[in-house]
């Protein structure tokens, strides 16, 4: 993922081509750093697992399911890129037959991500502060379930635009959200990032010697879904970020 982002970013200051707005390399480049700062997550996460379930059927399955379907993506991503063809919401018929099989393998990654946070607050590392475990578990299974949720939204309807014009021109970089009506890729972000922010938030509160560190995590992931949510209404409300 980090060998596709570089070459990503190496490749828009000679390629002139856009689709909606900006350079066709934007969106392999923003999909290929998320999933490489996933993948990085889920490496990092892994020692929170039982020994024993660490090689397991179980963890074998999600690393298999990770790299597949985040492989597939990225790659088909940028393929079309290659070719100056949108890969979301693609006219053409081999496009949109194939957007469809992303779909589901983009739901397969999230799944994927919830089933490892499952597994950690199921069969983790007793050696692991149980704080540390828990806030990787509500990290990884609400990023995949939350992710989900998003995802499904966006890839439902024409895209991800609400109420403001059906382009990222003018749009602040990296991201390149909507400027002029709601967004629904902002709860997405807010989603898929929660398996980083609560872990990091489960440190922080173990790092400080915070009081009651597994009432403040669990405000913390409240928060961090009301957060979400908040960001998916006001998008679906057609307000700009």
């Amino acid at each position: 993922m980090a060998a596709i982002l570089v070459l990503c970013l190496v490749a828009m200051p000679f390629d002139a081509r856009e689709i909606r707005g900006v350079s066709v390399w934007v969106k392999p480049a923003k999909f290929a750093a998320s999933l490489a700062v996933w993948c990085w997550t889920m490496a990092w996460a892994w020692t929170a697992l039982g020994r024993a379930w660490r090689a397991g059927r179980a963890a074998r399955v999600i690393v298999a399911g990770t790299i597949v379907c985040g492989g597939f993506e990225v790659g088909w991503i940028a393929l079309r890129a290659a070719v100056g063809l949108p890969s979301h919401f693609a006219m053409d018929a081999l496009g949109a037959a194939v957007y469809g099989v992303m779909g589901l393998a983009a739901v397969l990654l999230c799944l994927c991500a919830a089933a490892f946070g499952a597994l950690v607050a199921w069969r983790g590392d007793p050696t692991r502060h149980r704080v540390m475990r828990l806030g990787i578990a509500a990290g990884f299974v609400g990023a995949g379930l939350l992710g989900i949720f998003t995802g499904l939204a966006i890839g439902g309807g024409t895209g991800p635009y609400v109420g403001g014009e059906a382009s990222d021109a003018g749009a602040w970089p990296p991201f390149f959200w909507s400027r002029s009506g709601g967004d629904l890729r902002v709860a997405h972000f807010l989603a898929v990032h929660a398996m980083q922010a609560l872990p990091l938030l489960a440190w922080g509160l173990l790092r400080a010697g915070a009081a009651a560190p597994r009432a403040w995590l669990a405000a913390g992931a409240a928060g961090w879904v009301g957060l979400t949510l908040g960001a998916f209404a006001l998008a679906r409300a057609g307000v700009a970020l």
